[in-house]
Order: C-alpha cells, then sequence, then structure tokens
C-alpha cells in the first residue's frame, strides 16, 4: 500500500490504459465527472429504500471503482448490489460516503502524481 493512495491502487487503472499516461489521465478525469452522479443516485436509492434503483446504481458505480483500484468500495457496492438484487432495500451506510470521497481524492491526486513508477503505487 501507497503513502498516498489507502483506497485505490493506481496501477489498476495504469495497466487498464495500456500504460499510457495520456490514457490513463483521460480515464481518470472520466471517472472523476461520471462517478458522482451515479454515487448521488445510489444515496437517494438507500434513502427511498428502493431496491432496483439501489441495484442498477450499485452495479453502475461498482464497474468504475474496479477500474480505477478501489477494492473496497467496490466491495461494499458488491454486497448493496447483492442485497437488492435480493429484493432487500439496505439501509444507508455509514462507510460508503466517506470511503466515495476518499477514492475521488485518490483519483485526483493520481491525475497530477501517478506517472506508473513502481515506487508510487
Amino acid at each position: 500500500m501507497s503513502a498516498h493512495y489507502r483506497a485505490t491502487a493506481p496501477g489498476v487503472l495504469w495497466q487498464a490504459a495500456g500504460a499510457d499516461l495520456q490514457t490513463f489521465r483521460a480515464l481518470a478525469q472520466t471517472f472523476l465527472e461520471h462517478a458522482p452522479p451515479l454515487q448521488a443516485r445510489l444515496e437517494q436509492a438507500l434513502r427511498l429504500g428502493t431496491p432496483a434503483a439501489i441495484g442498477a446504481a450499485s452495479h453502475a458505480l461498482k464497474g468504475m471503482t474496479v477500474l480505477v483500484g478501489a477494492e473496497r468500495l467496490s466491495a461494499l457496492l458488491q454486497a448493496l448490489e447483492r442485497q437488492a438484487r435480493a429484493g432487500l432495500a439496505p439501509a444507508p451506510d455509514g462507510e460508503l460516503a466517506p470511503l466515495f470521497r476518499q477514492v475521488m481524492d485518490e483519483v485526483a491526486l493520481s491525475m497530477v502524481r501517478y506517472d506508473g513508477a513502481e515506487d508510487d503505487r
């Protein structure tokens, strides 16, 4: 685990980007733009207790968090998705929002700091 990255593993996105810095940064920017609306949709679905919306939002967001190496957040989203697919409406989780913010912060940091160097993973 890196001193800079506790909730993400930039090397995962680096590999998905074909070890190309421009592609890495473009994908990171796409995450930063598209993940927050999905997170907001998930939070709203959790507040309303609608399993179908919880399942759809958690699935979509999980696809993005896996790409940035956010294992803990991805696992949390997977659990929410499973519960929702079983027809359950999980209660809002106090860990979700702070962990999402941490992932967002780390992805933003990786855009300016990460260059694929082994010691920064």
